[in-house]
C-alpha cells in the first residue's frame, strides 16, 4: 500500500532535518548569547519550514487508515508536538524582529564609535601642534602619524601648516566616513527585507501547523476516543510481530478466532 512508504519518508525527512539541526546548534549553545548566534539558528529553523511541513503532511497522511503499529507511539509524540511547534514559530517573528532591530543598533553603534575615537584623535593631535610655532616641529609631530597624507613644505609658515594638517584630517575623516558606510551596507544589506519574509515563513509555518492539528483534532472527535485511543486504534500489526498482519488467523488452531478490531483497540 502507497500510504505507508509515503508516511516512512515523512518520518525520514523529519528525522533527517532534526538531526541536521541538533548537530549544528547543540554544540554551540554560546551563539544563543549573540544576536548574529540568534539570527542564524532563525535562519535555519526558517529554512526547515517547508521539509517540517512536507514530513508532517505525510506522516498524517489519510488520518489513521493502515497506519502500523511501530508508528503508535511516533505519531502520538508528532501530534502533541504540533502545538509547541505551532507557538515557537509564532513566537519567533517578534524576536526575530527584535534581534534585527538589535543588530542594526550594534552596528550603528560601532561605526559611531569608530568616528568618535577618530575625532578624539584628531583634536588630541590639533591641541599638540597648537602651541608649536614652526613648521618644522609640526612636521615632526605629523610625522608620528603616517596615516595623515600632507606633506610640509619649508616655505609656509606655522598656521598655513596647521591649516593643512586640519584640512587632511577632514579629509581622513570624510574616507572614514564613507568606508565606515561601505562596511553598514554590507552587513546590513536586505537585513529587514530578509527580517520581513521570514517572518513570512514563519507564520506561514504556524498556518500549516494548526491545520495538521486541526485536522487531528477533527478525526479524534468524530472518533469518540481520547487521543491515545484513536492513534491506538485499528492499528495493522508489523510483520515482525509474532501475531502477524491483523485479524491473521494460523489454520493450525481452529478454535483460535481470529483477532477482532475490538482487540487490537489498546494495541
Amino acid at each position: 500500500m502507497i500510504i505507508y512508504p509515503l508516511r516512512l519518508a515523512g518520518y525520514s525527512i523529519l528525522s533527517i532535518g532534526v538531526i541536521n539541526l541538533f548537530s549544528r546548534y547543540f554544540f554551540g549553545l554560546e551563539l544563543v548569547k549573540s544576536i548574529p548566534g540568534r539570527l542564524s539558528i532563525a535562519n535555519s529553523l526558517i529554512d526547515f519550514v517547508p521539509w517540517l511541513l512536507l514530513s508532517l503532511a505525510l506522516v498524517f497522511l489519510e488520518g489513521n487508515r493502515s497506519r502500523r503499529s511501530r508508528e503508535h507511539l511516533p505519531v502520538q509524540l508528532l501530534h502533541r508536538l504540533l502545538l509547541p511547534l505551532l507557538v515557537g514559530y509564532l513566537l519567533l517573528v517578534p524576536l526575530m524582529i527584535r534581534d534585527a532591530i538589535g543588530f542594526n543598533r550594534t552596528v550603528q553603534s560601532e561605526i559611531s564609535g569608530q568616528l568618535q575615537t577618530y575625532r578624539k584623535g584628531t583634536r588630541q593631535l590639533l591641541d599638540q601642534v597648537a602651541p608649536l610655532s614652526t613648521p618644522l616641529a609640526i612636521a615632526q609631530v605629523v610625522q608620528r602619524y603616517p596615516s595623515i597624507a600632507m606633506t610640509v613644505v619649508p616655505t609656509e609658515t606655522a598656521s598655513q601648516v596647521k591649516a593643512k594638517l586640519a584640512q587632511a584630517l577632514s579629509n581622513g575623516e570624510a574616507r572614514l566616513k564613507t568606508r565606515l558606510d561601505d562596511q553598514r551596507r554590507s552587513r546590513l544589506e536586505g537585513l529587514f527585507q530578509r527580517t520581513i519574509a521570514s517572518s513570512s515563513v514563519a507564520l506561514v509555518a504556524a498556518a500549516g501547523l494548526a491545520g495538521l492539528r486541526r485536522q487531528n483534532l477533527a478525526a479524534i472527535r468524530a472518533s469518540g476516543h481520547m487521543v491515545g485511543e484513536y492513534f491506538a486504534q485499528d492499528l495493522l500489526i508489523d510483520r515482525s510481530s509474532r501475531e502477524g498482519f491483523r485479524g491473521f488467523f494460523d489454520p493450525k488452531s481452529p478454535g483460535k478466532p481470529p483477532a477482532s478490531k475490538k482487540s487490537l483497540v489498546r494495541w
